[in-house]
């Protein structure tokens, strides 16, 4: 957001219509996946109305909303819009007191609100910022007071609809072509039954500890989460054997915290039922006081599993290159800039190398677009086994791959590996009456010689590898700072 705040106004509005713009998603029809998404934060906020709210010029547009919105409202006097104009969270515990809303036409009628709580919803652009364009929100005709769990799980539902509308725009981006259309529509239907599962994702149940006592009651969902019967009763066996290490001692040491100062926690936890499936829990807990004294441990257990699985299946989309299975361009760099903050601190060097194939046209032309992906793989598969332990690769691109080598590879070593890669990355396809080739011309360049700044090191690379080119492809040049700064050799 720093950029976005040296901007003006007009600045900010004209770039966040233009991202807007971009996602193509303003007056579509509804989708399985976003009304899910609106119908998570209203159950799991308890509010009467939710919505996916995107921001145009003179109005605000709900992608999905529960309860009683209309389809799209004028922009003056909405509460979404001020989300989306400061880029920050927004809470109204009750609007009829706050001088930015009592007299807004929504809340002295229809619909009514009273309470008001949205964080941003952003998308992210080529070589830019994120950019606010929209908001996941929850609302009621009553006042109330948030909790801070409240804004976490709007926070989280958010990123969810973020990895949904950055997945959608990757598949309109890919349309064109018929085969990237239809892995994309695979993906898609992939991610609307793990969105299904989402909408069953209620599985919740309740649990009381007494501390004089010594016994704990479950009801009925807590029972159903560990797969046991209700007629068994609570089992009389240690019941934190139902997590396993290190979650349980994590989940002992919140407790006894609890039990010290008397604040309130949530976390999340693996945990294996009584049949021995594996789950993912969300457990919170807090003190039941009687007469000013501690008498009791309650709180919810909830089995967030298949949201869990969403999140871990999205996560790993949003860092893969579809085609070749390795991490993709904004992987790379974020692996990359973990490993450069490790290099300041150790005073150590990072070795990046920029891997261009050539005569990949040559193949598309000569043998299909079928045969410029099998070249593709081959090479994501030889980067992997050339590479050392520790290597990462990376498609950047196109027929652009580049390689992280580990901080204890010397010179020796990178020149090892490069040798191999060069040998490697010759390949040959044949086809009929057609015989195409295709090598890897590689650029290097040292963190060290960049000062430990990602974006000059990958120009220092990209540097060597046109100066290999313009000597031969199919070849390899390290970057050599000159009294410029500009030369590789």
């Amino acid at each position: 957001m720093g950029a976005e705040r040296r901007m003006s106004d007009d600045q900010q509005e004209a770039l966040r219509q233009k991202a807007l713009a971009e996602i193509a998603l303003l007056d579509t029809p509804p989708e399985r996946e976003f009304d899910a998404l609106a119908k998570l934060a209203q159950r799991m906020l308890g509010t009467g109305m939710s919505s996916i709210t995107l921001i145009a010029p003179e109005r605000q547009w709900f992608k999905a909303r529960c309860g009683p919105l209309a389809p799209q409202t004028p922009r003056d006097g909405a509460f979404c819009p001020v989300v989306v104009e400061t880029g920050a969270p927004l809470v109204v515990a009750d609007a009829r007191l706050d001088p930015r809303f009592a007299g807004s036409p929504f809340v002295t009628g229809a619909p009514n609100i009273r309470f008001y709580a949205g964080v941003p919803v952003r998308v992210q652009r080529p070589g830019g910022d994120p950019v606010t364009v929209g908001t996941l929100c929850v609302l009621d005709a009553r006042p109330r007071e948030p909790t801070p769990i409240d804004l976490e799980v709007l926070e989280g539902l958010a990123c969810l609809a973020e990895a949904l509308i950055e997945s959608r725009s990757v598949a309109l981006r890919a349309a064109e072509a018929a085969e990237e259309h239809r892995r994309t529509a695979e993906r898609l239907e992939r991610e609307r039954r793990q969105f299904k599962q989402a909408e069953r994702m209620a599985d919740m149940g309740s649990y009381r500890y007494d501390i004089e006592k010594r016994s704990t009651e479950w009801s009925d969902g807590v029972f159903a989460i560990h797969e046991r019967p209700v007629a068994a009763g609570v089992p009389g066996e240690d019941i934190l054997h139902y997590f396993p290490e290190p979650d349980r001692t994590a989940f002992v040491a919140a407790v006894m915290r609890t039990l010290e100062t008397g604040e309130p926690f949530e976390l999340d936890a693996d945990f294996v039922t009584a049949k021995g499936n594996a789950r993912r829990v969300r457990c919170s807990c807090e003190i039941e006081l009687a007469k000013g004294k501690p008498v009791a441990l309650i709180g919810l257990i909830q089995d967030i599993t298949e949201r869990h699985r969403l999140e871990q299946r999205l996560r790993h989309l949003a860092r893969t290159d579809d085609l070749t299975q390795l991490a993709n361009r904004v992987e790379f760099h974020r692996v990359l800039d973990a490993r450069l903050r490790d290099a300041r601190a150790a005073d150590g060097d990072v070795a990046v190398l920029l891997i261009d194939l050539d005569g990949f046209k040559g193949v598309n032309d000569a043998l299909g677009h079928a045969a410029g992906d099998a070249v593709l793989r081959r090479v994501a598969d030889r980067l992997r086994a050339s590479c050392n332990a520790g290597s990462f690769p990376a498609r950047l691109g196109g027929d652009e791959f580049a390689v992280v080598l580990p901080a204890d590879v010397d010179g020796v070593g990178v020149d090892r590996t490069v040798q191999r890669l060069l040998h490697d990355l010759e390949i040959v396809m044949e086809g009929p009456g057609h015989i195409a080739r295709v090598t890897g011309t590689i650029g290097i360049a040292w963190s060290s010689m960049a000062g430990q700044d990602r974006d000059r090191l990958l120009r220092q690379a990209d540097a060597a590898l046109y100066v290999a080119k313009r000597t031969r492809k199919g070849t390899a040049a390290t970057y050599r700072i000159d009294a410029d700064d500009r030369q590789a050799g």
